[in-house]
């Protein structure tokens, strides 16, 4: 009995060291030395303070952009072209004079916020400068639509203004500045109004001017 506990034994530690060097493996003697590079690479603290992106193709996806009248008719159907030009006429009018007048409660519902900083700052010079500006829009000859883009819910749209205006600049002592051009004139304005389509409010408000005389 002795003898075939010694042999179930002696099985037992063979079963228990093949079933160890088939987990661990064994050196053969052969085996390349390992890579110290690649051994401390977890030690390596060159790039710790970057940031690993979860989603890296997240980052790399641009906004889509869509283009046009039927593009801005399909994200909002209550858009109607012809309202949209009568608003603009009218915020068209509105602007210059407020501008004029340095009505800055005014521009503050009709620009955006770095045009409203930009004629700011040109009221401001005037008022510095005693200088006071009359605009007289004596009639809108052409409001047309140059381009419509949608981009991230946030609509823009070009407008392209044709306007007989009358304007008149006068120095500190009321003198008229630059006399040959306080008559009537034709101008050429490019502006461009924004809207948040998410959300409810449907103003739109100016974020981009472009001015010439017609005549230039």
């Amino acid at each position: 009995m002795q003898f075939i506990d010694i042999i179930i034994f002696a099985v037992i530690a063979v079963l228990l060291v093949l079933r160890l060097r088939s987990v661990l493996g064994q050196r053969t003697g052969y085996e390349q030395p390992q890579d110290e590079s690649r051994a401390n690479r977890f030690e390596d603290t060159e790039n710790d303070n970057e940031p690993i992106p979860l989603h890296p193709k997240a980052a790399d996806k641009a906004p889509v952009a869509l283009h046009g009248l039927d593009a801005m008719r399909k994200i909002d159907r209550s858009f109607n072209e012809k309202q949209f030009l009568e608003g603009a006429n009218a915020a068209f009018e509105m602007i210059l004079t407020a501008y004029a007048e340095g009505d800055l409660t005014t521009l503050k519902r009709l620009l955006a916020y770095n045009l409203l900083q930009s004629f700011t700052a040109s009221i401001q010079a005037r008022a510095k400068a005693k200088e006071s500006l009359v605009i007289t829009l004596d009639d809108i000859r052409e409001a047309s639509i140059l381009n419509i883009s949608i981009i991230d819910q946030l609509a823009s749209i070009t407008v392209h203004f044709h306007s007989v205006q009358t304007r008149i600049a006068k120095d500190e002592n009321d003198e008229v500045i630059e006399a040959d051009e306080s008559g009537a004139r034709e101008f050429t304005d490019i502006w461009t109004f924004e809207r948040d389509l998410t959300l409810s409010d449907p103003n739109w408000k100016l974020v981009e001017t472009e001015s010439e005389s017609a005549e230039d």
